[in-house]
């Protein structure tokens, strides 16, 4: 093409980009946004309502709510901003239409109004606040529709304390709402979103199938990290006293179950009804965490008959006895208390289900959990002859005792990992808690030379050391060796890495969380996700929850309901909600949720 030719077509694309931009300026706006509340002020611990309204101007219409197939909804979301609360939102029913060109299509026209329930926490402070959200709508007119837009709004109120005089405002945009909504209120989801276990919507679900998951989510409960401690030490327990009296043993697991099923049911009062406190937070109070650790060495060194003799009789009564009903109980309440800081997929699905019920479906939910925990105990209790292979006494019984005192000694150097890591670091806490697993290994061998008549006994005792040795050592040089250059998480780290462009990995951890120390030794470990961090160029980012002012706990907050960990969130350079991974998760999944954020950043450079 000559230069002169080239200079004409230059001409001619350049007059109809400038035709199109003033086109674009004198067209009017198709719809007017705007959101308004019904009060004056909002109250701690009150509820009130956002009217979203949508103003099409006359040719205009918009895809509703519920549109024909392959239109995009109306869609209003509006996250939680602690301390307020956001329900489902509240769709008019759309209007079939019929268009030449078109179709039939389900629209909203004229003025229409979304409402979108609210609720303040009853510990709101008060001060200004805004509710901000966002409605995405697809308008067309009589020939075309055009691309999805997605639009701002935003309220200015204040919260101001309770008794003070308020005011309806607004009363002509709430005239069609119904009160009695709040009765039946769920916490809102983003569409699309659907909370699956054992490939059912739980919304969708009967509830048979949903107390039947609760009830199977609290026996798994006793196969977790945490919990693997009190287990065999229980059985030893029910079946030392069945050989005195059966008929105790049983009432005995039964108030041992009262006391775990009650503390679950306290657990979901506080952490679902009045949301005191997140699953496994009380883990964060220095107080909470150090006497927890107290009581596993003082029972752990018990095990050896460190306080057989010679201290004072307040000393013997510390630790939950076996034979005594106050001990079961005080048993069952260790044990349920012990299970929070491992939390898993399916409880994580379970409770942000549950978190969105009315308060009395989600404590009974967590009650269902308490008793499919207590579950395998009372079956316990009422056949103690299960552990009947147990050596009943001699010099073996007590091997196996002092067995059980090493794994109560090491459940309390792990969770004393904040103590020690405050005096010393990260990896002095990992050899200390190999170190105890070590000698363990070492006194189990020697032990077993001591009492075997034969050369039988050391020799399988040293095939078991070195079974449980062996993986120790190698996942303490995993954990001290990190192959992720992690930094710290801040409100303005994220900030910065988001501005980058870059995707962003922001991984929800403590030292108190046996899960998530699962998922650093495995997922974290695994080349493929340590190869896609460095081809995709994401930042990662550790939001450390070990102490109660963490930064991360109000990041948490807003993203999850429930703020349970495990919990990785992946942040794409043009979405406004992460991808989020909960519980135990697998590589592929994680590898999966930083390509699709690598993505959405490669989109949003080629659509600026």
């Amino acid at each position: 093409m000559n230069p002169r030719r080239a200079f004409q077509w230059t001409a001619i694309l350049m007059f109809l980009l400038l035709a199109r931009l003033v086109a674009a300026a004198e067209d009017p706006a198709r719809a007017k946004i705007s959101a308004e509340l019904n009060m004056s002020a909002l109250q701690p611990g009150s509820q009130a309502v956002v009217a979203v309204v949508l103003d099409l101007q006359p040719g205009f219409h918009a895809q509703s709510n519920a549109p024909k197939e392959g239109n995009i909804a109306t869609e209003v979301v509006l996250p939680d901003a602690p301390p307020i609360q956001a329900f489902a939102p509240v769709y008019p029913a759309g209007k079939d239409e019929f268009y030449p060109s078109l179709g039939t299509l389900n629209v909203y026209s004229g003025k229409t109004i979304i409402y979108v329930p609210i609720e303040v926490s009853s510990q709101a402070a008060p001060g200004t606040v805004k509710i901000a959200g966002n409605i995405t709508t697809q308008i067309c007119d009589d020939n075309q529709c055009f691309a999805p837009e997605t639009t701002p709004f935003e309220v200015q109120t204040e919260i101001v304390a309770a008794g003070a005089a308020i005011q309806p405002s607004h009363a002509e945009l709430f005239e069609h709402f119904d009160p009695s909504i709040f009765s039946r209120l769920q916490k809102a989801v983003p569409q699309g979103q659907k909370i699956l276990i054992f490939g059912k919507d739980l919304d969708q679900a009967p509830l048979a199938f949903i107390f039947f998951v609760s009830f199977v989510v609290g026996i798994i409960f006793n196969v977790v990290p945490c919990v693997l401690p009190v287990v065999p030490l229980k059985a030893i327990g029910f079946y030392e006293v069945s050989q005195h009296n059966r008929a105790k043993c049983l009432l005995l697991g039964i108030v041992f179950s009262v006391g775990l099923i009650a503390t679950f049911a306290v657990l979901g009062l506080f952490v679902l009804v009045l949301q005191k406190f997140s699953w496994g937070e009380q883990f964060s109070n220095p107080y909470f965490l150090g006497g927890i650790v107290a009581l596993l060495a003082v029972m752990g060194f018990g095990m050896f008959g460190a306080f057989s003799v010679g201290l004072p009789t307040w000393v013997y009564n510390i630790t939950p006895r076996h034979d005594t009903y106050t001990g079961n109980f005080l048993f069952g309440i260790l044990t349920a208390v012990l299970s929070t800081p491992c939390t898993f997929g399916m409880f994580f699905l379970l409770m942000t289900w549950a978190a969105r019920q009315r308060p009395a479906m989600g404590m009974a939910l967590m009650t269902t959990v308490g008793a499919g925990m207590a579950f395998p105990y009372l079956v316990l209790s009422a056949f103690p002859n299960l552990a009947r292979k147990l050596p009943r006494t001699g010099p073996w019984a007590e091997l196996v005792k002092q067995m059980m005192g090493f794994l109560l000694i090491a459940s309390a150097v792990y969770f004393a990992r904040r103590f020690i890591e405050q005096i010393a670091s990260d990896k002095i806490f990992w050899w200390s808690l190999f170190a105890v697993v070590l000698i363990a290994g070492i006194f189990l061998i020697a032990r077993a030379t001591h009492f075997g008549k034969t050369k039988v006994a050391p020799v399988v005792a040293s095939v078991i050391a070195l079974l449980f040795v062996a993986p120790s050592l190698a996942v303490t040089l995993r954990l001290t060796n990190p192959p992720i250059d992690w930094k710290p998480y801040s409100a303005e780290s994220l900030t910065a890495a988001r501005q980058s462009g870059k995707p962003v990995m922001v991984e929800f951890t403590a030292a108190w969380c046996g899960n998530c120390v699962a998922l650093e030794t495995s997922v974290f470990h695994d080349e493929r996700l340590v190869d896609a961090i460095k081809q995709l160029d994401v930042t990662p980012l550790r939001a450390d929850l070990t102490k109660e002012d963490a930064p991360g706990w109000k990041l948490l907050g807003e993203i999850s309901p429930v703020k349970a960990i495990p919990l990785t969130a992946v942040y794409g350079a043009n979405a406004n909600d992460p991808k989020k991974l909960s519980g135990i998760y697998s590589t592929d999944e994680i590898v999966g949720a930083l390509k699709d954020a690598a993505s959405n950043k490669v989109s949003s450079a080629q659509n600026p």
